[in-house]
């Protein structure tokens, strides 16, 4: 599957648009993982994650996967777009990708929109095993009724904790159904909980606020963060990084202080 342009490939009988790099012997490039929002499509992740993120994965060996369908099966991780099945379809790629382009697997990350953000969140869990970190935009945790479904207590590797970048709108505006803010909020709680790492970006706007802004800095967060990083790079926070962001949890969106 390797090729800088992007290209459509079915995994499980589902579509993938990938933009992969060429391996070579000396680069081991990064695998990003992308789930667009409702009513998207997988080419959003030109948007959403950008393409000059794009064409920096690539250009270091690595690939871009962004879903297009879902196996509708299993688990529904927001309102019905994405259900856990489906990271079923994200397993073979990141196997495709270890065999045909020699990723490094210490650097497999995952971001989406919305919905794709909620389930952005819950691979974070369920795929513990190998995500190194997840950054949703108007993501985090699903909650209904003061319960939160994603798998929070049972996270597939519970010796990782990954490192979390959550970007969403302002309190009570940020609002389709869920209110983002709070759900990106008891998301970074919990990763404090597990001593893990957050960055907490706020736009201050409404919902999906961040590209194109935010999008350089999720792919630095992304190459700051391999899997079970020893040293915690910030502080100082990288100047690629919008003002709005600060080192997470943020009390004003009702996180841990």
């Amino acid at each position: 599957m390797a090729g800088a342009n992007a290209s459509t490939v079915m995994f499980s009988g589902e579509q993938v648009e990938i933009w992969a790099g060429k391996p070579t012997a000396d680069q081991h490039g990064s695998v990003v993982l992308f789930w667009h929002g409702t009513n998207g499509h997988s080419t959003d992740a030109t948007l959403q994650f950008g393409t000059a993120q794009i064409q920096a994965v690539t250009a270091a060996g690595g690939v871009v996967a962004s879903f297009e369908n879902s196996k509708g099966t299993g688990t529904d991780t927001g309102d019905a777009v994405w259900f856990t099945d489906d990271f079923l379809t994200a397993d073979q790629v990141v196997a495709c990708a270890i065999d045909q382009l020699h990723i490094d697997t210490r650097r497999i990350y995952v971001s989406g929109a919305s919905a794709g953000g909620l389930q952005t969140t819950w691979m974070s869990y369920a795929r513990s095993g190998y995500i190194a970190a997840a950054a949703p935009l108007s993501g985090g945790l699903t909650s209904v009724g003061g319960f939160t479904l994603d798998p929070t207590t049972t996270p597939q590797d519970p010796s990782n904790v990954p490192a979390a970048m959550a970007t969403h709108g302002a309190p009570g505006v940020d609002v389709v159904l869920l209110d983002f803010a709070v759900e990106s909020a008891l998301w970074e709680a919990d990763v404090a909980k597990k001593h893990g790492f957050s960055m907490d970006c706020d736009t201050g706007l409404g919902h999906v606020s961040g590209p194109p802004a935010i999008c350089p800095a999720i792919w630095q967060f992304f190459e700051d963060h391999p899997f079970k990083v020893s040293t915690q790079p910030y502080p100082p926070i990288p100047a690629v990084f919008p003002r709005y962001c600060q080192i997470g949890p943020r009390a004003a969106d009702g996180g841990a202080p």
